[in-house]
C-alpha cells in the first residue's frame, strides 16, 4: 500500500468484525513502530497487545468507567444525551475485538548525564505519539482498523494491575485492533491553506 493511501484512507474505526488478528502481525505492527524517530535514539516505549478475550473484557469494562469520570469531570455539556451514552458504551461493542494494543513510555536514559537526561524525558511523548503513528498506519496496510484512545491514562492504576505493568511505567495511549466492521466517512480538516505558512506567519 502506498503511504499516501494508508494516511487518508486512516479512520477511528469502533465496530470490529470477530477476526483473530495473528501474533505474527501484531509483531509486525510493533515492528513499524519502532522505527519512528525518536529523541537521542531513547526509544523511551514499550507495547503491550492484549489478545485475551477475558481481559479484553475486563479491560473495557475500565475503559467505560474511566470515559464516564472523565467525561463527568471535564463537563459533560460536550457530551449530552444519545451523544454521551454512545460515547461510552462503545466499549460494550468493543469487547469483541480481537485485540487491543497500549504504547507505554518506560525511560531508558540511565547512560545520559542529568540534564540531558530531563530533556530527553520531556521529549519521550513526542516520540512515543510518532511510534503510535507508525502502528496506526501500518494497520492500514494490513487491512486493520484502530482508534486511538488517550483518556485511558486519565486513570491507569486499574489497567496497570489488570495487565501487569509495571508501577513506573506510563500508559499514554492504547487502542483497538481489528478488522473493521464500518466505514465511516473522512472528518472534516481546516482547508490546509488556513493552517500552513511559509517564512513566517
Amino acid at each position: 500500500m502506498e503511504v499516501y493511501e494508508a494516511i487518508y484512507g486512516r479512520r477511528s474505526i469502533r465496530k470490529y468484525q470477530d477476526t483473530k488478528v495473528e501474533k505474527e502481525t501484531l509483531m509486525k505492527l510493533a515492528q513499524a513502530a519502532i522505527a519512528a524517530p525518536n529523541g537521542s535514539n531513547i526509544q523511551p516505549w514499550d507495547f503491550v497487545f492484549v489478545t485475551d478475550s477475558e481481559r479484553i473484557a475486563r479491560l473495557c469494562e475500565i475503559l467505560e468507567n474511566v470515559h464516564i469520570e472523565y467525561f463527568g469531570k471535564a463537563g459533560r455539556k460536550i457530551l449530552e444525551g444519545e451523544r454521551f451514552e454512545k460515547a461510552v458504551s462503545m466499549y460494550a461493542r468493543m469487547a469483541n475485538v480481537p485485540a487491543f494494543v497500549l504504547v507505554c513510555k518506560n525511560i531508558r536514559n540511565e547512560h545520559l548525564n542529568e540534564a540531558y537526561g530531563q530533556w530527553t524525558t520531556a521529549w519521550a511523548h513526542h516520540s512515543i505519539a510518532a511510534a503510535m503513528e507508525n502502528l496506526i498506519l501500518a494497520a492500514v496496510a494490513e487491512g486493520l482498523g484502530t482508534c486511538w484512545l488517550g483518556t485511558p491514562s486519565w486513570q491507569g492504576d486499574k489497567i496497570k494491575e489488570l495487565l501487569g505493568i509495571p508501577e513506573n511505567v506510563e500508559i499514554v495511549a492504547m487502542s483497538p485492533i481489528g478488522v473493521p466492521d464500518e466505514s465511516p466517512k473522512a472528518r472534516p480538516r481546516i482547508p490546509v491553506e488556513e493552517v500552513t505558512h511559509f517564512n513566517r506567519w
